[in-house]
């Protein structure tokens, strides 16, 4: 039962590795330009992506401001 085991382990493991290789490839194959113009660009256009991340930043910056006031740190 043991080698049943370790059999079933080192297949799905190198078949994990096959996988992570062909999307390594795939990543090393594309230029960086071209993966970086259809994320980025995208989200910073997306105007629930920038409200929700300057609500963040607020709440943030407001969190470390009354955490501050209470040691003594100036904002």
């Amino acid at each position: 039962m043991s080698g049943k085991w370790m059999g079933l382990f080192f297949a799905l493991g190198l078949a994990t590795t096959f996988l992570n290789l062909a999307i390594l490839a795939g990543q090393i194959s594309m230029p960086a330009t071209a993966r970086a113009a259809s994320s980025g660009a995208k989200l910073l256009e997306d105007d629930d992506f920038t409200s929700g991340l300057s609500k963040i930043i607020r709440k943030t910056v407001r969190d470390y401001c009354t955490v501050g006031k209470r040691n003594a740190i100036d904002c």
